[in-house]
């Protein structure tokens, strides 16, 4: 029986390459890659020949199929590998190695570098517990209610931003939840790894500062503050959503007006819309 190995490569750093997965990319009969350039150079780096194919964000969903077929009719080992880092997360590979999954074929994690636990291991914080929620919303309003919807789950969030977009982030932590505590690397393992600690205020300034900013992938590590955590909606009101939308009608308000007010005081605006549209109704 053929198997997958999900193989993990440097973040960065050549020397973080382990031994297993270099013999391990030796060995198999093919590599899956999320971009065979990139992975070609590391392969030439290590004196690997092992054949490539693309296996991407645009291509794995019909890219899978087709490598899972091939491993079992010729019997032949494939690992997966991503740019930089482990496969899956935040990554290219889940759909390939579920697919391997249903085929039956064996899945085997060749572990390595991850920015998640580099980032998190040099905070500062106490990570006993924490939640990992990759890239966030780039619309503004999303960004906000996903930001509070996070500070309500978890202890420590732990995001992925690129260098052009991550002041725009962190202006918004401040905006929404201005005490959070932030530990943002950039360039982890690599020759100018940095890393930023402090209020998300004092890190907000260190970047803005910084001509260089925008140059290099973050990970951000966001530790919550008790007292910018809004309460969850049913500690807010025994009042279900559309309750307190006819409160807000009876007061005088629009209807968007009152779904305004609630999306302002916590709710979710998701909610908050679904039950907007159980009042129109009702109404009409």
């Amino acid at each position: 029986m053929p198997t997958l190995y999900v193989v993990a490569t440097p973040i960065g750093n050549l020397g973080d390459m382990t031994p297993r997965a270099i013999q391990t990319l030796q060995s198999v009969s093919l590599i899956a890659a999320e971009d065979t350039r990139v992975t070609q150079k590391l392969l030439s780096a290590f004196d690997i020949h092992t054949p490539l194919t693309s296996c991407h964000e645009h291509n794995e969903r019909s890219k899978a199929a087709q490598i899972v077929e091939r491993m079992v009719t010729e019997d032949i080992d494939v690992a997966v590998t991503t740019d930089a880092g482990t496969p899956c997360i935040s990554d290219p590979g889940s759909i390939l190695t579920a697919e391997a999954i249903r085929a039956g074929i064996e899945v085997v994690a060749v572990p390595g570098p991850t920015a998640m636990a580099s980032a998190l291991s040099v905070s500062g914080m106490d990570v006993t517990e924490f939640t990992f929620f990759g890239f966030l919303p780039r619309q503004k309003n999303e960004l906000k209610e996903k930001l509070l919807d996070m500070a309500m789950r978890s202890k420590i969030g732990v995001v992925h931003e690129s260098p052009h977009r991550v002041v725009d982030l962190l202006r918004t932590v401040q905006d929404v939840l201005p005490n959070t505590l932030v530990s943002a690397s950039c360039d982890l393992t690599k020759k100018y790894e940095k890393t930023v600690r402090g209020t998300v205020s004092a890190v907000l300034a260190q970047l803005e500062g910084n001509p260089k900013a925008e140059k290099g992938e973050y990970c951000i590590a966001l530790q919550w503050a008790a007292e910018d955590i809004p309460q969850p909606q049913a500690q807010q009101s025994a009042l279900s959503l559309e309750a307190q939308l006819f409160d807000g009608l009876v007061r005088g308000l629009s209807l968007r007006e009152a779904v305004d007010e609630l999306v302002s005081a916590g709710a979710r605006r998701n909610a908050v819309k679904a039950a907007s549209l159980t009042v129109k109704r009702m109404l009409e």
